[in-house]
């Protein structure tokens, strides 16, 4: 499959008229949640032609795709492989924002195609907000809990995961001092001293599930899992941070050689 993908980014490099600068996996398959059907979440990053962004029209920031198992375009629903590239501008302003997602595409060691930028993987690891970071995760928690689990209407598994991987995320960057591990168990088994053990373990037990292929099995609520991120969301305390002294210059250095180059 890495082939596949390699070749469909050759492909869409051609026809789109960009490059790619590095494309990865930064869904279940780079969690390890992954399930024999899960679909593969490719994410990438691409730059045009310097004549491109020198224009009254503003070039699109975003490129969605979609492929079957054979590599043919079709919906995104039902698709094998989603795709998804941002503008180098667009990613470089969320990584300049502590976006947890710009952070993940360079810290994921599944890569399909390129290599993952050196200075902005540096800026990522250590020029980030952890306050930010912190709140763009709890937002995930938030999100995934009132959209989907809170409702009472078709929960599963595999929600719960969602809403759980903001919850130990956030936390992570609060008593660990750092960036979360891209895979969920790490994460999971390295929090045990800080999130309660019924919790780990259930966690645990839904990850086999959706190793299965189960994740989507519509469930009752779990009371005691609701209960604990209730209380997360209602509580600030525990993100008291120092404002972050970082500067854009580096970011402004390396994306201007990128560019230009």
């Amino acid at each position: 499959m890495k082939q596949k993908i390699k070749q469909l980014c050759q492909d869409i490099e051609k026809e789109k008229n960009i490059k790619i600068l590095f494309a990865i996996e930064n869904g279940s398959r780079a969690w390890r949640m992954h399930s024999k059907d899960s679909d593969y979440d490719v994410r990438f990053v691409f730059v045009r032609p310097i004549k491109d962004y020198i224009q009254i029209n503003k070039p699109k920031e975003v490129i969605n795709l979609a492929f079957d198992e054979d590599g043919v375009p079709c919906s995104v629903e039902g698709s094998l492989i989603d795709m998804s590239g941002f503008d180098i501008f667009k990613y470089v302003k969320m990584l300049s924002s502590s976006n947890p997602t710009s952070i993940e595409w360079l810290m994921s060691d599944v890569v399909y195609y390129g290599e993952q930028n050196k200075i902005l993987k540096k800026y990522a690891t250590e020029s980030y907000s952890k306050m930010s970071l912190y709140h763009h995760y709890k937002s995930m928690c938030r999100n995934n809990y009132l959209n989907y689990l809170k409702s009472g209407s078709l929960v599963t598994y595999k929600k719960y995961l969602y809403a759980y991987r903001g919850l130990i995320n956030a936390k992570w960057v609060v008593h660990k001092n750092g960036l979360p591990p891209i895979v969920f168990s790490e994460a999971l088994n390295a929090m045990r001293n800080i999130i309660p053990n019924s919790i780990i373990e259930k966690l645990f037990e839904i990850i086999d599930l959706k190793l299965q292929g189960k994740e989507k099995d519509i469930i009752q609520n779990i009371s005691e899992m609701d209960n604990y991120i209730e209380v997360f969301l209602k509580d600030d305390s525990e993100a008291s941070f120092e404002k972050s002294h970082a500067t854009l210059n580096e970011l402004n250095e390396e994306l201007a050689r990128i560019v230009l180059n």
